[in-house]
């Protein structure tokens, strides 16, 4: 349990779920925060081809300037996330061998 508790990735899920939490409450209407502070989802969302695959989930009702988002954005949220958490652990883990 302490282990997790030190661990990047286990916050960076905390932060993501944070993030959607304050999507779906409307805090973030016009899905700034969820989706063009991440560099990842950025990038599909500047995409055609990624755009439409990601809004092919099942819509969820939300406080957002649109009413809905696909629940694939949420996941796609959580999994990147968790990649980044994972790359700071990594980072974590390779500066303590070395040092």
């Amino acid at each position: 349990m302490k282990k997790i508790l030190k661990s990047f990735t286990f916050y960076f899920v905390l932060i993501s779920f944070l993030i959607i939490y304050l999507h779906q409450i409307g805090q973030d209407s016009k899905s700034i925060v969820l989706i063009s502070f991440n560099p990842i989802l950025d990038i599909i969302s500047k995409s055609d081809v990624g755009r439409e695959f990601m809004n092919l989930g099942i819509q969820i009702p939300s406080r957002t300037i649109l009413g809905s988002i696909s629940i694939f954005w949420y996941i796609g949220s959580v999994i990147t996330f968790i990649i980044y958490g994972l790359i700071f652990d990594l980072i974590k883990y390779l500066i303590k061998k070395v040092l």
